[in-house]
């Protein structure tokens, strides 16, 4: 009898597959027992909670199936959650818990998390817990953000901020501090009500340069020790440069790449001489704005430069008595091909 190639190929193919499968299959190597997990619920509302409270929920869930349900991974959508199986192996008719923890310090208002939990249960790997909250605070601060701007060199700004309780706490400020070393802080009674003030200055002999971190307010509040104040903010000159550095990174031969520098003018009337430049093969593009207050500067490494370690700088000559020179370090690296 002649054999048909084709078909005879096609036999053997799927032969290879019904076997692959039924050795590979851990569904298969538990002759059909299959698990299920079966949840007695997929969310949970914490409702009213107060900043800083850290706040936890057992999700409780069983196996429905026939075959052993394995916990392969349980994922959070933030740092915030965190979440762990009280096992990661349930036998049929048996049940577990999901401990899932919502840490509040950084929230206010309302709140929605996901936890995410793959399992072996073939018609449902994948299972989405939810959690939610109304993070509520009792001290807050007013403006919750301080925002400097530019300042002059050896000048001083001060800010007040008003400490508050929303509840009836009678509030007081136990401690203030913070990492950066150019401000300063003074607490005092408010007028009329007693409430606190922080006052937050700048410190006249602080270093040029842009500053940013947090404000540290402790109080005598159990639900909300601590209170954190973002601030922000440049001690400035005649003229200041950003970025301070330019680096073009690792650059193949043959590519043109370019990098901006701007430049701000704070005094009305200094200005800018001129530019040099090195190396020699670095291109420069000057655009100013019409009031001469705002320039930005291209500097464009060419497709033509040779192979190596690229060290050069950018000198900014000003008619500032202060800062009669900038000087931008840059760097790369460019390699052939």
């Amino acid at each position: 009898m002649k054999i048909n190639p084709v078909r005879f190929f096609l036999y053997l193919l799927t032969a290879l597959i019904i076997c692959g499968t039924v050795k590979h299959s851990p569904l298969a190597a538990e002759t059909g027992k299959t698990p299920r997990l079966v949840f007695e619920e997929d969310s949970h509302n914490f409702g009213d909670i107060y900043k800083g409270e850290k706040v936890s929920h057992w999700f409780a869930f069983t196996n429905a199936g026939t075959g052993d349900l394995v916990i392969n991974s349980v994922k959070t959508s933030c740092g915030c959650t965190a979440a762990a199986p009280s096992q990661k192996s349930i036998p049929p008719g048996t049940g577990a818990e999901i401990e899932v923890t919502f840490k509040s310090d950084v929230f206010r208002g309302s709140i929605r998390k996901t936890v995410t939990v793959d399992t072996n249960d073939p018609e449902k790997p994948r299972y989405a817990l939810t959690i939610e909250a109304n993070v509520l605070e009792e001290v807050v601060a007013e403006p919750p953000t301080l925002w400097f701007n530019q300042i002059k060199l050896g000048q001083s700004v001060a800010k007040e901020v008003d400490i508050k309780s929303l509840t009836d706490l009678k509030l007081k400020i136990t401690k203030v501090r913070s990492s950066s070393p150019v401000l300063e802080f003074r607490v005092r009674k408010k007028d009329g009500d007693g409430s606190p003030v922080l006052e937050v200055s700048t410190r006249k002999g602080a270093s040029l340069g842009r500053f940013a971190g947090d404000v540290q307010v402790f109080t005598n509040s159990k639900r909300q020790p601590l209170l954190t104040i973002p601030f922000f903010g440049e001690i400035v000159s005649d003229v200041s440069v950003f970025p301070p550095k330019i680096s073009y990174g690792v650059v193949r031969k043959g590519e043109e790449v370019t990098r901006q520098v701007l430049i701000t003018i704070h005094t009305n009337d200094i200005k800018l001489e001129k530019f040099d430049l090195k190396p020699d093969f670095l291109g420069l593009h000057h655009v100013p704005d019409s009031n001469n207050y705002f320039h930005r500067l291209d500097i464009i490494l060419g497709k033509d430069v040779p192979a190596g370690r690229l060290e050069g700088s950018l000198t900014i000559h000003t008619t500032s008595k202060d800062q009669p020179l900038l000087t931008v370090p840059i760097y790369g690296v460019i390699k052939e091909g």
